[in-house]
């Protein structure tokens, strides 16, 4: 998983809230960036069978994108908070750093932090 999709996994889920599913531009204005980045994230995304996005353009995570996102949530949170407690990092700035950490980890890996997150020690 790359910190590029991560980013955009997050959006998603962040914008679908209730509704579950989302327009493209509206994933364009929260991370402000080009329409044609988000059709190409969305085209990996979905290749890797992440999102879904339908003929009219309605943008939703599918149940393995929901998988993912449950695994790297709490370990993002975990995470952010680390940065931002012991190396004092801003919220904001903290949130980006762990993203790109995460980002840079095997999913067995963050398996691991998601455990440590809730206090769970491994065997």
């Amino acid at each position: 998983m790359t910190s590029s999709m991560l980013n955009y996994l997050f959006a998603i889920h962040k914008l679908c809230g209730e509704n579950g599913e989302i327009r493209s531009v509206d994933i364009a204005d929260e991370m402000h960036v080009a329409r044609a980045s988000v059709c190409k994230a969305l085209d990996r995304l979905t290749d890797n069978g992440l999102a879904y996005r339908d003929d009219s353009y309605k943008v939703r995570l599918t149940s393995k994108g929901e998988e993912v996102i449950g695994l790297y949530f709490t370990a993002h949170a975990f995470l952010s908070d680390v940065l931002t407690d012991k190396l004092s990092l801003s919220k904001e700035n903290a949130e980006k750093e762990a993203v790109a950490v995460l980002g840079a980890m095997s999913p067995s890996t963050v398996k691991k932090l998601d455990l440590l997150a809730h206090g769970i020690r491994e065997a």
